[in-house]
């Protein structure tokens, strides 16, 4: 195996059919492959970051070496072949205004990502960005509707930048951030999101 690829098996303990990935592949899995890959073995260089649904949603993993047991990511549709160094920036929505799970969506929109959603109470991050080492910087919209009333109880952006002294994610900038929302970091790629306030 190259070090710059990813190999799938059909099986745990990489046993069946290897199916190798160089660096760079970003793929949907098609119908005969979606959810039946089990094991992978990462080259030295690269890492996968893995989805359990189309539209990179769902469960979400990274996989940076030999790992002879997927199948916690609930059935693997889409992965990215990507440097060892790049972070997936990651976010989730934390509703504090004393509703019920799930009353508020987060939608959040980058240019190459696309949109993702995701809601209130869900312990699943989402993907909101990519950050290989050194940048550049990612500009990601932020949207959070209640799904009630259908109106949106925050609009704003959140802009993340790369931190060559503890190679993670940053947010230098809040000006644009919602007012009545803040963030905690989780880990150096992963955000939580609070709503603190439905104005």
């Amino acid at each position: 195996m190259s070090v710059d690829e990813a190999t799938f098996y059909r099986n745990v303990d990489y046993v069946g059919e290897p199916s190798a990935c160089k660096l760079g592949t970003q793929e949907s899995l098609p119908g005969d492959l979606n959810d039946r890959f089990r094991s992978v073995r990462v080259g030295e260089l690269v890492k996968v970051l893995a989805w359990q649904h189309y539209g990179q949603s769902g469960r979400y993993r990274e996989w940076e070496v030999d790992t002879p047991d997927i199948t916690d990511v609930g059935g693997l549709s889409t992965f990215r072949v990507v440097e060892k160094t790049t972070l997936a920036i990651a976010v989730r929505l934390q509703g504090d205004t004393g509703a019920a799970p799930e009353r508020y969506s987060l939608k959040v929109v980058s240019y190459e990502v696309g949109e993702i959603a995701t809601h209130s109470g869900d312990p699943e991050y989402a993907l909101a960005g990519f950050m290989p080492a050194g940048g550049p910087p990612v500009t990601t919209a932020i949207y959070v509707r209640d799904e009630q009333t259908g109106e949106y109880a925050a609009i704003g952006s959140v802009y993340f930048v790369w931190n060559p002294q503890t190679s993670a994610v940053d947010v230098p900038d809040e000006t644009n951030f919602p007012k009545n929302m803040t963030y905690e970091r989780a880990g150096s790629n992963q955000f939580t999101f609070h709503l603190t306030a439905t104005r």
